[in-house]
């Protein structure tokens, strides 16, 4: 989630300032790029762009959906529940 919290408070850039101060330093960083203030693009760095598709693979796998539902009706009956970042790294681990 911090990428999409780093994204809300990300810097912007019109497009013609991109245009006119493209360089490396400045790729490797997450911004908003604009056209008459809309937002139109973004960049993110590859890092981030690894973990989110980390992300979508863990929430697309059905053994993690399935542990996060068994986890919520859990809670519901009354059980204490764990942080799902717990609950990814052992999945993770297990995967190894």
């Amino acid at each position: 989630m911090s990428i999409a919290v780093d994204l809300l408070k990300a810097d912007r850039i019109g497009i013609r300032d991109l245009k006119e101060h493209l360089s490396t330093k400045l790729l490797d960083k997450l911004f908003v790029i604009t056209d008459r203030g809309n937002p139109v693009s973004v960049n993110l760095p590859y890092s981030d762009v690894l973990e989110l598709v980390d992300i979508i693979d863990e929430l697309t796998d059905l053994e993690t959906l399935k542990a996060v539902y068994e986890g919520r009706e859990a809670i519901k009956a009354g059980e204490e529940g764990i942080p799902v970042s717990n609950l990814f790294d052992s999945i993770r681990f297990k995967r190894r």
